[in-house]
């Protein structure tokens, strides 16, 4: 049902159009899809929903959020995957302006080049072929596999994001084909692309957990690739001062060696 009388301000805050409720019954529909002891009318009507002419579409969206967010319980706890599938859609329209297709991969990082946002030499490491593979490897079904409490996580800390406005560029499997990309870029050719894959695999299914500063940094020019390191130090002056530099050569080098994620590849790689 259209409602003419009230007008929604689109996303980008550039326009507007007549009210679609039947637009958010069906959104809220698609997010209780499949998933059980949950309903849609609930989340619905725990909303509260009242709708004002000028009101955004991102006010609405965020309100349902909160609402299936809200009916998380002990006894229904299958609404935190309905709150994340409806903070997975905001995230989608602020980027695609779409809630199920996405661009290409290579598309994507040529566009967040552009912005500075992503390493330019990613470009120089793989070329359109390499990116065909990887489009072919992502699979954006995974970001369903997601609680809210675990999309909000990444949402907030780990995807690119200009901190000062709140706008994002990159969705959770975007992430992670980059972060493997960029992790094996100076890997032999003939392989590494391999290595790509089920790397990626590996952390889209969260098989392994990735320190912060590797998911938040790795594919930016920020160039971060470690997280914690531990420096046994004896109680002498030679020895503190030795320690004083290797960390200090340590922080300062922008592309540290990746040997020691190669304990961790070994649970998944065959070398």
């Amino acid at each position: 049902m259209v409602n003419e009388n009230i007008s929604v301000v689109k996303r980008n805050g550039r326009g507007k159009e007549s009210l679609n409720i039947e637009k958010i019954h069906q959104m809220v529909e698609y997010a209780c899809e499949d998933i059980t002891q949950v309903s849609a009318s609930s989340v619905e009507m725990n909303s509260g929903l009242q709708f004002y002419d000028g009101i955004s579409t991102n006010e609405i969206q965020q309100i349902l959020i909160k609402s299936a967010n809200d009916l998380i319980t002990l006894e229904n706890p299958n609404y935190q995957y309905v709150a994340a599938r409806l903070l997975l859609y905001s995230l989608r329209k602020q980027l695609f302006h779409k809630m199920w297709d996405h661009p290409h991969i290579f598309t994507h990082v040529q566009n967040n080049i552009e912005k500075g946002i992503y390493d330019k030499d990613i470009l120089n490491w793989y070329d359109k072929k390499d990116f065909d593979r990887m489009e072919n490897w992502l699979n954006h079904e995974r970001d369903y596999t997601f609680t809210y409490a675990g999309l909000r996580q990444v949402i907030d800390k780990y995807l690119v994001q200009d901190r000062s406005t709140g706008q994002i560029y990159e969705t959770p499997q975007f992430m992670y084909m980059m972060i493997a990309a960029t992790l094996f870029s100076q890997y032999p050719k003939s392989k590494r692309m391999s290595y790509v894959k089920r790397y990626y695999d590996a952390i889209s299914r969260f098989k392994i957990n990735i320190p912060t500063p590797v998911m938040a940094g790795v594919r930016t020019p920020i160039r971060q690739y470690a997280s914690c390191v531990l420096v046994d130090v004896d109680d002498t002056l030679p020895s503190i001062f030795s320690s004083d530099m290797a960390i200090g050569r340590y922080v300062a080098l922008s592309t540290p060696s990746l040997g020691h994620y190669l304990l961790i590849l070994r649970f998944i790689i065959p070398f």
